[in-house]
């Protein structure tokens, strides 16, 4: 049975049919491909001749931008290819300058683990001089040395490389030779978190200006309202925006699904989801299945799989659960195994809306409105990758919202993408910023007015007078008590910090 036969299934079947409320359909879209103003170097375009890879026109548009000296924020769907249109120029960045250094930072661990192993593969095959290597709380202290001195592609994370400035004296190397600072699904950095992040970055311009060099930025993120203008208050620096999506796109069927189309149901939301699952997986069909939290999507996945032993155990056995908290060797195994196929169901937090290569998927339920349209779109873009069909099912809760949408389907697929907020002028937020700085190197007023804000002077003062800072000839240098970094608590991660 393909996606065409389950949908027909869904519109026919009495269970089903009364729930099924709504249906839009788009696509198929054939790839636009591009053409870059100078050719790659040799090792780079036969790479991608090698690997049967043509650039789509985003992709081209992305490396002619980065090429002339702009800063890029690139906002195509997801599984559009927006990890080789940063790779290649950084990589040919690398290659003609030897002692040049780039640094990807990850919203999550499971995700620069991931894209480690494309920068391996090409770095392998082209020859060039890349070395690439995690830094974060799980890398081995007897390793951190080497990564220092010898990496030229260093992925971490914000919340790592906030602990790690610190200690920028031994990054010396690294910072002085700073070429580009890659931000991969920068739109997690939103909100109060994403205000955290943006002075991270700020720091980490502050003290390459000392060392002498200057990166350029490249961002990744999901389809905002405001990509240019949030890249700006992220990073301080204007960008160029490319959003002209090339890739190819198969036939896509968006379905809503109303558990409570008569004001009231038996079954919860969660045992609705299950049967939907189950009913994908059942009819061969990959499915990856987003819930709100970790205990449901434990127990959606072991209600599933009690229902698929009735029907065989080895469909069963292709049915399991992928949350924040496993080990990282489970992680990667379930990827793994969706990737080669020989899982057919995964039940999810949001831990898999990010751009993990998991391979194409045929349909993606939603347990849930998540929130905001731009979960919703980067959930529902996880099927239907390198082209094929695809479904995406949305069940609604209880709940008005929910309800709303599925009463208005018109407003739903019509709803404008949020804008991504980040206030550089909370108080709060910047001092605890500004006894970092101080910690990693003198404060000046005037020379780091434009990382800090207008505000800097009066926030230096109360700040000495708490004595937490004290006014040197060399400038403002922290006096608190214990790490400064440990002053920015809300900073939350689960992540533990590391020098």
């Amino acid at each position: 049975m393909g996606l065409s036969d389950l949908i027909r299934l869904l519109e026919a079947n009495p269970v089903y049919r009364a729930r099924y409320v709504h249906v839009r359909e788009t696509g198929p879209e054939p790839a636009q491909y591009g053409d870059l103003d100078t050719p790659l170097i040799p090792a780079l375009a036969e790479y991608l001749d090698q690997h049967g890879i043509r650039l789509y026109a985003h992709q081209c548009e992305a490396i002619n931008l980065v090429r002339n000296g702009k800063n890029v924020i690139l906002t195509t769907a997801t599984a559009s290819g927006k990890t080789l249109a940063f790779n290649l120029p950084v990589l040919e960045c690398l290659a003609a300058e030897p002692g040049a250094r780039a640094l990807y930072l990850y919203p999550t661990k499971a995700l620069a683990n991931d894209q480690i192993l494309s920068l391996e593969q090409m770095a392998a095959y082209t020859g060039i001089d890349v070395n690439p290597a995690i830094y974060d709380g799980d890398t081995p202290q007897s390793k951190r040395s080497a990564i220092r001195e010898h990496a030229r592609v260093v992925l971490s994370n914000p919340h790592e490389v906030h602990h790690m400035l610190s200690w920028h004296a031994k990054w010396q190397p690294f910072f002085a030779n700073l070429e580009f600072i890659v931000i991969d699904e920068a739109h997690r950095y939103r909100g109060v978190f994403g205000s955290h992040i943006a002075f991270v970055i700020r720091r980490i311009l502050r003290l390459c200006r000392y060392y002498g060099s200057d990166p350029r930025f490249i961002l990744s993120t999901a389809t905002l309202a405001n990509p240019c203008d949030f890249a700006h208050a992220l990073t301080g620096h204007d960008f160029a925006l490319v959003d002209s999506d090339g890739s190819p796109r198969g036939k896509h069927s968006f379905v809503l699904y109303n558990p409570f189309y008569n004001g009231i149901s038996e079954r919860s939301l969660h045992q609705e989801t299950k049967d939907l699952l189950v009913s994908c997986v059942k009819e061969n069909l990959q499915t990856l299945c987003f819930t709100g939290s970790r205990k449901m999507a434990e127990l959606i996945s072991v209600w599933a799989r009690d229902d698929a032993k009735r029907i065989s155990q080895h469909l069963a056995d292709t049915i399991s659960v992928y949350r924040a908290g496993y080990l990282p060797e489970e992680r990667r195994a379930i990827e793994r195994q969706l990737k080669d196929g020989s899982l057919k169901g995964v039940v999810s937090t949001n831990a898999l809306e990010l751009g993990i290569d998991v391979g194409s998927l045929d349909a993606v339920i939603i347990s849930g409105y998540p929130g905001t349209m731009m979960s919703t779109r980067q959930q529902a873009g996880r099927a239907g990758r390198k082209g094929k069909e695809s479904l995406a099912l949305l069940v609604a809760q209880a709940n008005p919202l929910d309800q709303y949408f599925m009463q208005h389907p018109d407003q739903f697929f019509s709803a404008p993408h949020e804008h991504a907020v980040i206030d550089t002028s909370n108080p709060y937020i910047v001092s605890g910023h500004l006894l970092c700085a101080a910690a990693e190197l003198p404060l000046k007023e005037e020379t780091d007015r434009g990382f800090f804000g207008n505000q800097i002077s009066d926030l230096l003062t109360e700040l000495g007078a708490d004595d937490l800072l004290r006014k040197t000839a060399r400038g403002w240098v922290y006096t608190g008590r214990g790490r400064a970094s440990e002053a920015v608590r809300s900073m939350a991660s689960r992540e533990k910090p590391s020098g």
